[in-house]
């Protein structure tokens, strides 16, 4: 037998969750027929069920909660569950109840059409909330105590929902008024509106016209001591704070938010507690007011600042939903802030690294630039000094330093390049490059090296050409590290394998090797500059580490992407994807 309730919930996101909390409960006890009634103005209200459908209109009619009275006189307690077999009725409890047909009426311990099962759901101090009943289990037998324990279980999941539901009916009654400021406050967190500056200027609005105030307040704390405050009349009109102000604001956040408190000030109805309320009310006739909230601004356990509205004597008290709903604002417009305060603080680091980052480029572009001039004097010198006519260890020295010269005069050109394909005012001169074009040239190039080595030089490229828009010399540098870097670490024997297809609207270019590999904590920091691989083979072979981050920077300047796929002893892939328009 099921309690009958009616419809009276608003709440229809909670009611399809308690739909589906009563089915899943009558399906895994094994029960057809499940119901869950709750508590509203003195009736119960039927908010899920499960069952035969010809019952259902019946069981949403109205029904006072005292229809339970009979049932919980005369049934047996566990814990939250009554039960009252059909035979021990001492009341008719017809009117109020339906009665389903039972699987099998016969047997002692067969479930009778008239058997009452069902688990009282109540708040924290003890009050009814909501019934569960159940009816008419699939074995046709009552329930032994096992499957009783195991309903209690689902009762008590069914109590926390049904509490739940219930608390945000009440928040949603209570902060109708000032939902439309909420929202517009949590607008001022977006990253379109982002800084603080943003925020008091956002928020003002919704503020006074959601709570109908005079004029609001601002105070932000900033723990660094560059406090930011906006004090506003209803059209807008900007207010100067005093100095006390500031530190009445100071003093007064910290402990409101610390007890999670609203703050209620009225001239007319002073509630002197302490001398911090005595200050803040001669502020307000100060300023000619009569009332005001004060509201602290937090995150967690931060404390972020000070919100205050106002209304004169002209204005209304304000009302308790109003105060109740004032906290909820306190920790939207806290986000807010924070919020704010990250991205503001983002965006500075953001700008010293970038401002780091020119300073490094110009630095290394400067550099580069004055060692050339001394460089190429080196190397006249030494070019000179071949058609002299010296001993063993003499041309040995000679020979040294022209290795070293050559190598510096390297690495000066990589950085020269990697400063200026990196710096941001360095434009992107861009034309239709034919892809191919560039592949076949660098490859004809290292052809007498690959022989060389005895290497297999293999090129696949895309039928009738490929083109990009780039910068030739640029794509030229990209495809050149690349093709060279799998020549010098495949060994003798090994193959390298260029290739330059279309896929889609990309161009993907791919050079494979089967040489030495790169192991995957290599890998990581493959394409920063100066990067050398902790392969004792591969640092056997000279580099000036610029070459991988050279190739890196290109292919973002082209809007494309490079990826690598490696393992040592096996060989490396590289593999770069351009767009074609």
């Amino acid at each position: 037998m099921a309690v009958a309730g009616h419809e009276g919930w608003s709440d229809s996101s909670a009611r399809a969750v308690l739909q589906l909390m009563v089915e899943s409960v009558a399906e895994l006890i094994g029960f057809e027929v499940a119901a869950l009634s709750v508590v509203v103005d003195d009736q119960l209200a039927t908010v899920a069920y499960t069952g035969p459908e010809e019952f259902r209109a019946y069981l949403e009619q109205p029904d006072p909660v005292s229809v339970l009275d009979p049932v919980l006189a005369q049934a047996d307690a566990h814990g939250r569950l009554r039960w009252l077999a059909a035979e021990d009725y001492e009341h008719d409890l017809e009117g109020h109840w339906v009665a389903f047909d039972a699987v099998d009426p016969h047997g002692p311990d067969a479930w009778r059409p008239h058997d009452v099962l069902m688990a009282l759901l109540t708040d924290d101090e003890g009050r009814l909330v909501g019934v569960l009943s159940v009816d008419r289990p699939v074995s046709g037998l009552r329930p032994d105590e096992p499957r009783r324990r195991l309903l209690e279980r689902y009762a008590a999941q069914a109590e926390r929902a049904v509490l739940t539901a219930f608390e945000r009916e009440e928040l949603v009654r209570r902060v109708a008024h000032a939902e439309s400021a909420r929202q517009l406050i949590r607008s001022a967190s977006m990253p379109a509106q982002a800084s603080l500056e943003a925020v008091l200027d956002h928020t003002h609005g919704p503020l006074v016209e959601g709570f109908g105030a005079s004029g609001s307040w601002i105070q932000v704390l900033d723990p660094e001591g560059h406090d930011r405050g906006r004090a506003r009349s209803h059209d807008g009109t900007t207010i100067e704070l005093t100095g006390r102000m500031v530190e009445l604001a100071h003093r007064l956040a910290p402990r409101l938010w610390a007890q999670q408190h609203v703050l209620e000030l009225s001239v007319d109805e002073p509630v002197i507690d302490d001398r911090l309320h005595d200050v803040a009310l001669q502020q307000l006739a100060d300023l000619g007011l009569s009332r005001a909230l004060g509201i602290p601004l937090g995150v967690g356990a931060e404390c972020l600042g000070l919100l205050v509205l106002t209304r004169r004597a002209t204005d209304p008290p304000w009302s308790s939903d109003e105060v109740e709903s004032a906290l909820p604002i306190g920790h939207d417009l806290g986000a807010a802030l924070l919020t704010a305060r990250a991205l503001e603080r983002e965006r500075a680091v953001v700008r010293e690294l970038q401002a780091l980052d020119d300073y490094r480029s110009q630095l290394i572009s400067t550099l580069s630039h004055e060692l050339r001039t001394p460089l190429a004097v080196i190397a006249g010198n030494l070019e000179l000094m071949a058609d002299l006519d010296l001993d063993g260890a003499g041309a040995r020295c000679r020979d040294a330093m022209t290795r070293g010269t050559t190598r510096m005069q390297k690495v000066v050109d990589d950085l020269l390049l990697l400063a200026r394909v990196s710096h941001p005012l360095h434009p992107l001169d861009l034309a239709d490059v034919d892809l191919c074009q560039v592949v076949g040239d660098i490859v004809e190039l290292v052809a007498s090296t690959a022989v060389a080595k005895d290497l297999t030089l293999r090129l696949e490229l895309e039928p009738g050409g490929l083109l990009v828009p780039g910068d030739a010399g640029e794509l030229d540098r990209l495809v050149g590290n690349l093709v060279s870097n799998a020549v010098k670490y495949t060994a003798a024997g090994g193959t390298v394998t260029v290739s330059a297809c279309r896929r889609g609207t990309d161009a993907v270019l791919q050079v494979a090797d089967d040489g030495l590999g790169i192991s995957e904590e290599d890998q990581i920091g493959l394409f920063h500059p100066f990067f050398r691989t902790t392969n004792p083979e591969a640092l056997r072979e000279p580099g000036t580490g610029l070459g991988l981050a050279i190739v890196a920077t290109i292919v973002e300047r082209h809007a494309g992407r490079v990826e690598v796929r490696s393992q040592p002893g096996v060989g490396t892939t590289f593999t770069v994807t351009l767009p074609t328009g």
